[in-house]
């Protein structure tokens, strides 16, 4: 049993003109939706498809769903300016919640759902990580570190935090500073004289990373 996909964006488009569907989710629907018909389903058939689906999960709302994903994403970005701005809460919107299939919906009709819920939780998880190494990045205090402790350092920031991205990478500098500091002033690091004392010389960045790489 299968009809081709065409036949199946072509019959939604007629059928559901206000689903404003995007070209990626329409192809990810027809994929999965023309499996159900009979090979000379003819378009009654496959509008009975079709609104079966509908009546599970609104082609409607899914497409409302797509468009805040986006503009999700959208507002996650790194925008350049002197300070960045906190990142946008991810809670669910209470007036546009995510369409949930009925308990008795079909196994199809639960899978489309549960790869819509996965493909939202994957593209929120990229963008905050991709917000969060861009602002480790820019810093000027971490700029020194290798890149393999600074993939150790990203993992230390809490996504999921109420704590903006930008104070929790502040606390990050304040801690490394203070590991390279502490050092310097114990004057226990290669010999050298306490800060406190007036021949002791500034840490270069590769020897203060060397102090982060031993206490971690």
């Amino acid at each position: 049993m299968a009809v081709k996909p065409e036949q199946i964006k072509a019959r939604l488009k007629i059928k559901f003109p206000k689903a404003n569907l995007s070209t990626k989710r329409i192809d990810a629907l027809a994929a999965k939706l023309c499996l159900k018909p009979a090979d000379d389903a003819d378009d009654e058939a496959i509008d009975a498809v079709l609104e079966t689906a509908n009546d599970f999960m609104s082609f409607e709302e899914i497409a409302r769903e797509d468009d805040r994903i986006r503009t999700l994403e959208a507002n996650q970005k790194p925008k350049p300016e002197p300070t960045p701005t906190p990142t946008p809460t991810t809670d669910p919107d209470p007036n546009n919640p995510t369409p949930k299939p009925a308990d008795d919906a079909p196994a199809w009709a639960k899978k489309i759902q549960e790869d819509l819920e996965a493909l939202k939780s994957e593209k929120i998880i990229g963008s905050k990580t991709q917000t969060a190494q861009s602002l480790l990045d820019k810093s000027e205090i971490l700029k020194g570190l290798k890149p393999d402790i600074k993939a150790n350092w990203l993992k230390r920031i809490d996504l999921d935090s109420e704590t903006p991205f930008e104070d929790q990478v502040t606390a990050l500098e304040t801690e490394y500073t203070e590991l390279v500091q502490g050092v310097a002033d114990s004057g226990d690091y290669a010999g050298r004289a306490p800060q406190g004392r007036p021949d002791a010389a500034k840490f270069s960045d590769a020897e203060a990373e060397k102090i982060v790489e031993n206490i971690l």
